[in-house]
C-alpha cells in the first residue's frame, strides 16, 4: 500500500514512527561509534548540534527556528535514550518495539493538544 493509497491519517502515523525510529536509532548509532565511552554530557552536545543543523537543512526558512529547536529537544531525547539503553540493559527486540510504540503514543497525544501548526516535524 502506497502512502497516497493509505487512510489520511495512517501516512502521517507511519511517518512519525519513523522519525521516532530514526531518532532513536541515530542514538544507538552513537553508542556503537564510541563503544558507550563519551558521557551523556558530551553525547548530548554531539547529537542535539546533528538533529538541528539536519532538521535546519531539510527545513531551511520554511518554519520558525524555535520550532525547529523544540523539536531538536524532543528529537534529542528520543535519540539519548537510543543512547543509553544499550549500555544499561540487555537489547530485547519486544522491549525496543514497546518502548517505540510508548513514545508514539505519547507522541500523538502530545499533538492532538498542541496548537494547529506546531506539531512534531516529520520526514
Amino acid at each position: 500500500m502506497s502512502e497516497q493509497d493509505k487512510p489520511q491519517g495512517q501516512a502521517g502515523m507511519d511517518t512519525l514512527s519513523n522519525t521516532i525510529l530514526m531518532a532513536f536509532n541515530l542514538g544507538v548509532q552513537f553508542n556503537q561509534q564510541t563503544q558507550g565511552t563519551k558521557s551523556v554530557t558530551e553525547v548530548t552536545g554531539e547529537l542535539g548540534h546533528n538533529i538541528y543543523s539536519n532538521l535546519k537543512q531539510a527545513y531551511g526558512e520554511q518554519i520558525e527556528d524555535e520550532f525547529i529547536r523544540a523539536n531538536t529537544e524532543y528529537l534529542l531525547q528520543i535519540a539519548l535514550m537510543g543512547y543509553i539503553v544499550p549500555s544499561i540493559c540487555a537489547y530485547d527486540e519486544e522491549f525496543k518495539n514497546r518502548l517505540l510504540q510508548l513514545i508514539e503514543m505519547r507522541a500523538q497525544k502530545t499533538e492532538g493538544q498542541q496548537p494547529s501548526g506546531s506539531s512534531i516535524i516529520t520526514t
